[in-house]
């Protein structure tokens, strides 16, 4: 049974719900205490399977996902297009740059990646040959390094009670074929969430263009947050 998150814990300022997970990479991971036993037994069945996973990101704080939000609004990290362009922030709107960077990049308080259900995944194999990940759909193609990654995933991700939130575009995310989540787990975070303890919260960060972003807080939650892809 996925316990029930704090709203601290599900916006990312307490990570007193997680656990460190071992990761064919080396570098340790936070995860939801609840998803431990059922991702191990994915990474290990992957592993026997010939396709070793590695993980390349799992849980993030609220501040980092700030730093994040706000460089991109600033133009210090690069901003790209639904089909992987880069895009010239300068020269946006507010409501232009909000609708990019919300692409790939979730606001403070409502990424998946604050409560340690979401993984971003890589092929070990590729990265040991010194491919540089990017985190592209062209990886996870039939000529890219991660295919048959993608195979497996396709196969036997539901197995294990993960699911790919954003395999397919619906008008807000871009697809994120790297992306996993665990499928009750993460919705029960999602049936409980304190929308109003999230907004609160960001109102009393320096996210850029505060009063902006406030008002767009309900549209962010239909169009971004809550719209995603069913279960595998």
């Amino acid at each position: 049974m996925a316990m029930q998150l704090t709203w601290q814990q599900s916006i990312g300022i307490d990570e007193s719900h997680l656990l460190p997970v071992k990761n064919a990479g080396g570098q340790p991971f936070l995860v939801h205490q609840s998803i431990l036993q059922p991702l191990t037994e994915l990474l290990a069945e992957a592993a026997r399977s010939g396709v070793a996973i590695s993980i390349i990101s799992s849980y993030r704080s609220f501040d980092r996902q700030l730093a994040i939000w706000n460089d991109k609004w600033q133009g210090y990290k690069p901003v790209y297009s639904r089909h992987g362009r880069p895009l010239n922030i300068s020269q946006m709107s507010s409501i232009e740059r909000y609708k990019a960077i919300c692409l790939w990049s979730a606001m403070p308080g409502f990424s998946r990646h604050h409560w340690g259900t979401d993984l971003d995944i890589f092929a070990t194999e590729a990265i040991e040959k010194g491919h540089q990940v990017e985190l592209v759909p062209e990886e996870f193609s039939a000529k890219g390094p991660c295919y048959q990654l993608e195979q497996w995933l396709s196969e036997n991700l539901s197995r294990f009670g993960f699911f790919r939130p954003y395999r397919e575009y619906r008008r807000g995310v871009a697809v994120e074929p790297w992306h996993i989540s665990h499928h009750d787990t993460a919705n029960k975070i999602i049936e409980s969430f304190d929308y109003d303890a999230c907004k609160q919260h960001i109102e009393s960060s320096v996210i850029k263009e505060k009063h902006f972003i406030i008002e767009r807080l309900d549209h962010y939650r239909q169009q971004y947050f809550c719209n995603i892809s069913g279960a595998d």
